[in-house]
């Protein structure tokens, strides 16, 4: 069930009035019915592989609390068994070839079907959750939770199961006991993450996707340079909102229930640095990779090379923090080298302070600052080549961005043409010329950014004039209902993490 559709809306509806109608004993049992139902919309085979998980951590989380001596042998065990988990559902493209082939050489074909694994939905983000809460428990930052379905609740909680966030057990199972009562204020902010979600992933990320030939990202060079360029801008756009547009509808609709989730974005686009880029981008991951991984590596290290501008705590902190975020994303040449590229960017960025003290990005000049967040823009779109294509494609793509020869003069006779009405508007590639509706979705994706940036307020809507907010949302209205027309919608991308 996408929460995209009617029917989810409808199984809200529901789920709502039945957690705000029931007691406080029995909220919890109401939404582990809700998760599981919205679990088996997708597949029943995935209810038991993902409680299954959430179980065995819980034993573990329950064996590391009580352990006096051996609770980090525990917690690697229970880090072992996730991440084995991860390798099996996740990476099964990489062995069942071969296990399909070692199969038929002994004599036990499967079929020609052969051997398929499918990856249960939000697999990925629930396991990163479960290592933090093992770690935690390690690290004494957190009790062990006593009860089982509490504990269940946290792992499969369905608004954020999909695409996240990435939520810590210590902030997200006390509001499981004591959630929000709901206001006049509460219904409001809700309602409008959740407007400002769909207007995002439908208006912005579906219509810039259905904007873009899938041809570019597999042939690139038969492209001018100017097409190449509009398409990866488009692109970089239709990730964002897309992922951005999840979380805020997932937000929105927590917010219902009266469990408030994580932020996960804040205008990263508007980014003055790399690393500000990644305090700003998918927030939940950043900050959980920053704690598990570069925190205690660097500390590791700094144990056997004490000083800070060595070389080895210099690049290794930076860039395994960074590959292992390409490898969450998937085991891929493609994936290792987006992450490898941020974490070269991270250590170039880093340079400068080997023999200067670091300046605050808000104590330089205006004009620094803005060279600055161009740069950082510029090195962010770029990186989406090899996550969206092959490492071979995007070298390709990036010549053709490149390469003068492919930067063809435009044929402005296709205005005409379209004006007497012999081509329609779209039909533009043999023109070279840029799809101008791509610029018309882009202008208003920018703006909604811009307005949340300048005033630091991601809801900055609710203090406007009543009569402005009724005209945006009557216009949203608009564009949704036509959107639901169109034959635009896709799934979530971080659906496939």
């Amino acid at each position: 069930m996408n929460i995209t559709i009617a029917s989810f809306a409808a199984f809200m509806l529901i789920v709502v009035l039945g957690y705000r109608l029931l007691s406080a004993r029995f909220r919890n049992i109401w939404l582990f019915v809700a998760c599981l139902g919205f679990l088996i919309t997708w597949s029943w085979e995935f209810v038991g592989i993902l409680f299954v998980l959430g179980t065995v951590n819980y034993i573990l989380g329950g064996w590391i609390g009580e352990a006096k001596e051996g609770s980090k042998r525990i917690l690697w065990i229970g880090i072992a068994f996730d991440v084995f988990t991860l390798l099996i559902f996740k990476y099964s493209d990489f062995y069942i070839p071969e296990l399909t082939a070692f199969l038929a050489r002994i004599g036990m074909e499967k079929g020609s079907g052969g051997i398929q694994l499918l990856m249960p939905i939000g697999l990925s983000f629930t396991t990163v959750q479960l290592i933090s809460y093992l770690a935690d428990i390690h690290n004494r930052i957190v009790l062990p939770e006593k009860r089982w379905l509490k504990f269940i609740l946290y792992a499969l909680y369905f608004p954020k199961l999909l695409s996240g966030p990435i939520e810590r057990a210590r902030v997200f199972l006390p509001k499981l006991d004591q959630p929000q009562p709901l206001s006049a204020g509460s219904i409001a902010r809700n309602f409008k993450l959740i407007v400002i979600g769909l207007t995002r992933k439908l208006l912005f990320a579906d219509v810039l996707n259905a904007l873009i030939p899938s041809a570019a990202f597999v042939q690139p060079l038969t492209y001018s340079a100017q097409m190449l360029l509009t398409w990866l801008l488009a692109y970089a756009f239709v990730i964002y909102n897309d992922f951005a547009g999840y979380t805020s509808i997932a937000r929105g609709v927590s917010g219902f229930l009266g469990i408030e989730l994580s932020s996960n974005f804040n205008t990263p686009y508007f980014s003055r640095s790399i690393a500000e880029f990644w305090e700003r981008w998918h927030i939940s991951l950043s900050n959980w990779l920053r704690d598990y991984i570069f925190f205690p590596l660097s500390r590791l290290l700094r144990k056997k090379f004490p000083r800070p501008d060595h070389i080895i705590n210099f690049i290794l902190p930076p860039l395994v923090t960074m590959l292992v975020s390409g490898m969450w994303h998937g085991l891929s040449f493609s994936l290792l080298l987006w992450g490898g590229l941020h974490g070269a960017y991270l250590i170039v960025e880093r340079i400068p302070t080997l023999w200067a003290p670091k300046v605050l990005m808000d104590e330089r000049p205006k004009w620094q600052q803005a060279v600055a967040a161009l740069i950082t823009f510029s090195l962010a779109v770029l990186a989406w080549l090899p996550f969206r294509m092959d490492p071979v494609t995007a070298k390709r793509y990036f010549a053709g961005i490149i390469l003068p020869s492919h930067w063809l003069k435009p044929d402005f006779l296709w205005m005409s043409e379209v004006f007497k009405g012999h081509l329609p508007v779209g039909d533009v590639y043999g023109w070279n010329i840029p799809d101008p509706r791509i610029f018309l979705v882009l202008l208003p994706a920018i703006l909604l950014d811009w307005t949340q940036y300048r005033h630091k307020n991601e809801l900055i809507f609710l203090e406007w004039p009543r009569w402005v907010q009724a005209a945006l949302l009557a216009l949203v209205t608009l564009g949704l209902f036509l959107a639901s027309f169109a034959d635009s919608a896709a799934p979530f991308v971080y659906q496939g993490f």
